[in-house]
């Protein structure tokens, strides 16, 4: 291409000229620098397209240096000049590519320390939000800010990697009508002439990704205060929406208050605003020092239309967020190859605080779902490895998947069992206070465990962080000896039809339980061997079953060989097996199964013992497990097989519970609801709960009070699924009318469940014509259709029909590309042909997306593990089913 030839022919002058060639990812690798500390001023106005700004960076040049490289990101530099020594140099521009710019001098500068005073402006976003954007609420604008991963460049030029913790100063000139908010509390604020200047108190030191900042008419709730140093707590919203804080501002201190009690450390900053963000691309929420962001839905809900799950779902990422300010705030991992260590530990500290919070939400086993999805992902040979080497922008934008999030904490989690809740919370206060307000490595926070628990657990954890791949535990009970013994192997797990090796060996801390009846004893041992035997030390005979994943903590499959498996569902196994236990066997014999290792009849078995489970969870884990054939292994003929044995095991418990809510329904009553009447009323076929929530539907359109918050959606969503184009249109012109951000989503989830051709074709051309923001709606591209074969290639061929418009249309630039999440319009393919078509239509376009390349080889190798699959399973499911 023409513009790539000129680009190259400046960047080759600009070489012959100054001698340096920028970096190729990282900034060390052509200097010795480090920011000391910044002083930013930026005049920003909501109403305007671009910005403009100077910082002053002070800085420590280790080696004498002609050129000084930053980050940029779409930013013009008007001028630069360095002070150092008593002198003052200005500095020539030296174009760098997308993502640097050299400041070149006349003469080497350094060693030393020097000042260098930039002036330049930039480019607000519109489609994007990343760097500094622009939304509009209401009429009212607003710039807001993320800068994780790489985008604070697009705001200063910077030292923009995380290893550079230094403190920063903001002033923002802005609109004397709008306040601004950052991330530390105002020092001073002066106006004039329309405009008002508002200094912001220096930070501590952080990283650049950690600097934030928004401009309009804000409106503040007071959440009260948290911690021993009582610190304030805002809810920072639009204008207009301080009445749909109130659930954030009741639990957001308490909070942030269990955190703290459990780091023994003080909250490290001096606020903690939560500033609600109108639609968001590629993050929910962020962890910026003093000033977390979330994505409007999350935050904010109109009490009269709120919802338990929607409430509960804010408290958790809130926990996620908060936590972060001692994990990834006070301590920042120094490069992209660490984020685990902010990411993973939030996580795992979501689920921990929160369970210990809210006991009664019953968490735990919810938590069994996220474990169980990053399993199946690790199974994957293209799945990354926690630790992943960092070598390009694509690698950093891959490293926040589920194997970071879901498969880090769970090996966090498993290690504290294994260690001890009091050991390992002792590791991490040792930890945080040894590095606050610095920047660490995976081995400092492993030492520290190490130190504090006395034994090698960096040996044992570093098996799980710098290989890809799930452990495959295989026991075996021998009770011919003194003491009975568990005859233990281990393999990599791998699904049929996986060209993987299975040869891996972890340090698997592997914690069972056994017994006879429905008690037991728990012990632990390290498996460091492919075969080992672990001896039972408190079995005073041969125990009648064994549980090999006690408390549902390991990260790794179990193959239980000989009658295990069978003894440890007999009698009363509700009361043997805890609920993340039971919600853990299911979901591992589903993989079993998917792995050649179980038969497929055998783990949908599992559905008929756990159906009318006690626990909501094991009930809905029943129900994923009762679905796991429906895509792909179920035949025309089967189709009526496969209704039957659905309203079997679930019509009863859907009907008793039906639409509406009851006067004395618990919060867990009214959960079961919403989780299990819509498939019973969809893919069950249930003709009556079918006409009732089209009936309630058609309702709702006229009196939104018609339905229960808690069950607008699976009543719309129901409705969508036996619906047509005439309601497609009516959810599109009710989404043209209402700007709340709850019900906005209800209806986009509807209309992502149609399953007639038109209202699946409305919906993707609706979004590609600007009708639906592309930000708002992307799910009507990607899924939209994905629930049944006969439509499965309407994405791909529409895509295909209009791939400049929807290019064009989507969020592309900054940390996010949603060109990289393209390649899932084939996620549920199953069959070769629709393989190469996706095949032959990306392979010549996924490169220009950021970690576009890691999607398409993850969602092809999941089309060949189905292929092989659907051969290998559907004689089992036809034989389960025949008997419905």
């Amino acid at each position: 291409m023409r513009p790539a030839l000129s680009l190259f022919a400046v960047l080759a002058g600009t070489l012959s000229v100054y001698g340096q060639a920028p970096p190729k990812l990282r900034l060390a690798e052509v200097e010795d620098i480090a920011p000391k500390g910044y002083r930013a001023e930026l005049t920003l106005d909501p109403g305007k397209a671009t910005f403009s700004g100077s910082v002053a960076i002070t800085m420590d040049i280790a080696k004498g240096t002609g050129v000084i490289w930053l980050n940029q990101e779409r930013i013009t530099i008007q001028s630069a000049v360095l002070k150092t020594a008593g002198k003052e140099l200005k500095a020539q521009i030296v174009p760098g590519g997308d993502d640097f710019v050299g400041l070149h001098f006349d003469a080497p500068v350094g060693p030393g320390s020097a000042v260098v005073t930039i002036q330049y402006h930039g480019v607000v976003e519109e489609k994007n939000s990343s760097g500094i954007f622009h939304r509009t609420v209401n009429g009212d604008s607003y710039l807001l800010t993320q800068f994780e991963q790489i985008d604070a460049r697009a705001a200063f030029p910077c030292f923009d990697e995380p290893s550079y913790k230094t403190p920063w100063q903001l002033t923002l000139h802005v609109p004397a009508k709008d306040s601004a908010v950052s991330n530390t509390p105002i020092a001073s604020e002066t106006a004039a002439a329309g405009m008002k200047t508002v200094v912001f108190r220096e930070t501590k030191p952080l990283p650049s990704y950690l600097v934030a900042f928004g401009v309009g008419p804000f409106e503040y709730v007071s959440a009260g205060v948290a911690g021993r140093n009582k610190v304030p707590v805002r809810i920072v919203v639009p204008k207009g929406k301080s009445g749909e804080a109130k659930y954030a501002a009741e639990v957001t201190a308490t909070i942030l208050t269990r955190l703290e009690d459990y780091f023994g450390i003080p909250y490290p900053y001096e606020k903690a605003d939560q500033v609600a963000l109108p639609d968001t691309a590629g993050f929910g929420a962020m962890e910026n020092a003093g000033m977390v962001t979330y994505e409007e839905n999350l935050i904010l809900a109109d009490p009269k239309i709120d919802t338990i799950n929607r409430q509960r779902t804010y408290a958790t990422i809130a926990a996620h967020e908060l936590s972060h300010q001692w994990f990834g705030d006070l301590v920042t991992t120094a490069w992209w190859n660490d984020i685990w260590l902010n990411e993973a530990f939030a996580t795992w500290m979501e689920r921990k605080i929160t369970a210990e919070w809210k006991p009664e939400w019953q968490s735990r086993v919810a938590d069994v779902g996220s474990i169980l999805r990053a399993e199946r992902e690790d199974s994957l040979i293209s799945a990354r490895k926690i630790r992943q080497e960092i070598t390009s922008k694509d690698d950093i934008n891959n490293a926040f998947d589920d194997i970071t999030y879901e498969k880090g904490a769970t090996v966090i989690g498993m290690f504290e069992n294994w260690m001890g809740a009091e050991e390992f919370r002792k590791g991490v206060q040792s930890y945080l206070k040894q590095y606050a307000f610095r920047a660490t490595t995976a081995a400092e926070f492993l030492d520290s465990l190490s130190s504090s628990s006395r034994q090698n657990v960096t040996k044992a954890f570093s098996t799980f962080l710098n290989q890809a791949g799930l452990p495959l535990v295989s026991v075996a009970l021998d009770c011919t000896k003194a003491k009975p013994t568990l005859k233990v192997q281990q393999e990599r797990f791998l699904p049929l039809g996986s060209k993987g090796d299975s040869k891996q060996v972890w340090n698997i801390p592997l914690c069972v339980r056994y017994g006879t009846g429905t008690s037991g004893q728990s012990q632990c041992a390290l498996i460091t061997q492919p075969a080992e035997t672990v001896e039972l030390t408190a079995a005073g005979s041969c125990p009648s079953w064994v549980e090999a994943n006690d408390k549902a903590a390991g990260y790794y499959r179990v193959q239980y060989q000989g009658g295990l498996l069978a003894s440890l569902t007999a009698g009363d196994v509700k009361t043997r097996l805890t609920a993340p236990e039971r919600a853990e066997f299911m979901g591992n014999a589903e993989a079993l199964s998917r792995a050649g290792k179980l038969a497929t009849s055998d783990a949908l078995g599992l559905v008929e013992i756990f159906h009318a489970d006690s626990d909501r969870y094991v009930t809905q884990s029943a129900l994923n497990l009762a679905f796991a054939p429906r895509l792909h292994l179920l035949p025309d003929n089967l189709q009526p097989n496969f209704r039957r044995f659905l309203l079997k095991n679930f019509q009863a418990r859907a009907r008793e519970l039906g639409w509406a809510q009851k006067p004395g329904d618990s919060e867990d009553v009214r959960l079961l609801r919403v989780a299990i009447v819509r498939p019973v009323a969809t893919w069950g076929g249930d003709e009556e709960l079918a006409t009732q929530a089209k009936v309630l539907a058609d309702k709702w359109f006229t009196d939104h009070s018609a339905i229960a918050p808690d069950m607008v959606e699976p009543v719309l969503l129901t409705a969508a699924f036996y619906g047509d184009l005439a309601l497609f249109n009516r959810f599109l012109g009710e989404l043209g009318k209402t700007k709340d951000k709850q019900i906005r989503a209800a209806l986009l989830g509807a209309m992502r469940q149609f399953r007639d051709r038109a209202s699946i074709d409305a919906g993707m051309n609706a979004l590609a014509d600007g009708k639906i923001p592309f930000i708002e709606g992307a799910g009507l591209l990607l899924g939209n259709g994905q629930q049944q074969e006969s439509t499965q290639m309407m994405e791909l061929n529409f895509l295909k029909a209009n791939w400049d418009k929807v290019v064009s249309a989507m969020p592309t630039q900054g940390g996010f590309d949603f060109g990289s999440q393209l390649p899932h319009v084939g996620t549920n393919f199953c069959d070769a042909g629709s393989r190469d078509q996706l095949k032959a239509f990306f392979e010549p376009r996924v490169d220009r997306f950021v970690g576009a390349r890691h999607s398409l080889d993850q969602v092809l190798e999941g089309i060949d593990l189905c292929i092989a699959g659907k051969a290998a399973q559907a004689p089992s499911v036809a034989a389960f089913l025949a008997k419905y």
